[in-house]
């Protein structure tokens, strides 16, 4: 068993301070996520980071060894669209346009949600705002352990807007005038309109309210999330990007697979909503596919899982279609570059951070489990 080998060679104490400063995971096989996986593989951790990846690693004198004998080792697993963790609502309601709002202001750091995405094997996760807003806010990315101070990789990230049914959802401009619900948009056309509205205003009034992260999305200097789901809205989202080019990425994208040749010729990276194990009606009566990841896959499109459970997921998609290696780096590599920190998180690789998670055997057998998770070289969930 796992629990005893770290027990004695992985000490932790309340402040999540790691005294065993360096020390080598072996293991079975070592999935990277550069190139084909060690088997067996070794891993040598020093102060939280990667200092050497290799088939097999002579541990110095007085460095600890972990052994995890048949078992896997692998990255961290990264979430690149999600909201766990932040409390008080996920969006400001009384507005269409929130764009100064930041979702890192509303997270609660001792929250059961990072207790169980930890438990998951997620290390890494993309917080953002709600989607009733046709602009949201402002996402951030953070770890899902350790210490407050350095949990936090940005801040400040992707501006997040709408192009679908939820900002018109509930509105009505006939209601009485003493709700909330009585604005625009009423309709998808309206969405369009305050999106265009809001970028005019942004470019011809610099001096505006809440201007600043728009002004800085045209600029290119920050990306862009739009959650749109049907073929018609993901159509309508990138016809908006040609009129106010900026660093796009779709979430949502339940239909992606109809405008494949769209997405290619715009090279739009897309984090797909949860999919699930039936061809039931998906998100606003979006048409869904069970191999919707292998078809994106096969088409060359970047995309990412998101929404939690990562490795069922990537289970699921496997077995519908989506080759091992794609699902693996749907999971790690590729939201980690889709967040832009892919230089430091999403792999096994010298340099990067420590967060990785152990498994009891191959990730794709359905009997494997998680046996811990790692962040910034500590073990911050164990198997119960």
């Amino acid at each position: 068993m796992i629990r005893p080998i770290i027990a004695t060679l992985v000490i932790l104490v309340a402040a999540d301070v790691l005294l065993a400063e360096e020390y080598i995971v072996k293991a079975g096989k070592v999935y990277t996520s550069n190139g084909a996986p060690l088997a067996p593989g070794a891993v040598r951790i020093k102060d939280g980071k990667i200092a050497e990846v290799a088939a097999t690693i002579s541990p110095p004198a007085g460095v600890k060894v972990i052994d995890l004998g048949n078992g896997v080792l692998m990255p961290g697993l990264v979430d690149a669209f999600t909201s766990i963790g932040v409390e008080g609502g996920v969006v400001e309601s009384t507005r269409e346009v929130t764009p100064s709002l930041r979702v890192i202001d509303a997270v609660d750091w001792s929250s059961r949600p990072f207790h169980r995405a930890r438990a998951d094997g997620i290390t890494t996760v993309g917080l953002v705002p709600g989607s009733d807003n046709v602009v949201s806010g402002l996402s951030c990315i953070v770890k899902t352990g350790g210490q407050r101070t350095t949990r936090v990789i940005k801040a400040d990230h992707a501006l997040v807007m709408t192009l679908c049914s939820d900002p018109s959802s509930g509105n009505n401009s006939r209601n009485r005038p003493d709700t909330i619900y009585t604005r625009q948009p009423t309709n998808r056309m309206g969405t369009v309109w305050i999106l265009r509205s809001a970028f005019d205003q942004a470019k011809s009034t610099p001096g505006a309210k809440d201007a600043a992260p728009l002004r800085e999305a045209l600029s290119g200097a920050r990306p862009v999330y739009c959650v749109s789901r049907s073929d018609s809205d993901l159509l309508a989202a990138l016809r908006l990007m040609k009129e106010y080019p900026v660093s796009l990425t779709l979430a949502g994208a339940q239909e992606a697979y109809k405008i494949q040749e769209n997405l290619a010729a715009a090279r739009t990276p897309l984090l797909l909503g949860p999919i699930g194990t039936t061809a039931s009606e998906g998100p606003e009566g979006t048409d869904t596919i069970l191999n919707l990841p292998g078809t994106l896959h096969d088409a060359g499109l970047p995309f990412a899982l998101t929404g939690g459970n990562l490795l069922a997921q990537a289970r699921v998609a496997v077995r519908h279609g989506l080759p091992r290696e794609a699902a693996l780096a749907a999971i790690s590599s590729t939201p980690a570059k889709i967040l832009g920190i892919d230089q430091r998180l999403g792999a096994i690789a010298v340099g990067r951070d420590a967060d990785v998670i152990a498994l009891s055997g191959d990730p794709f057998d359905l009997t494997s489990v998680i046996r811990w998770t790692m962040i910034d070289g500590v073990i911050r969930a164990e198997e119960p």
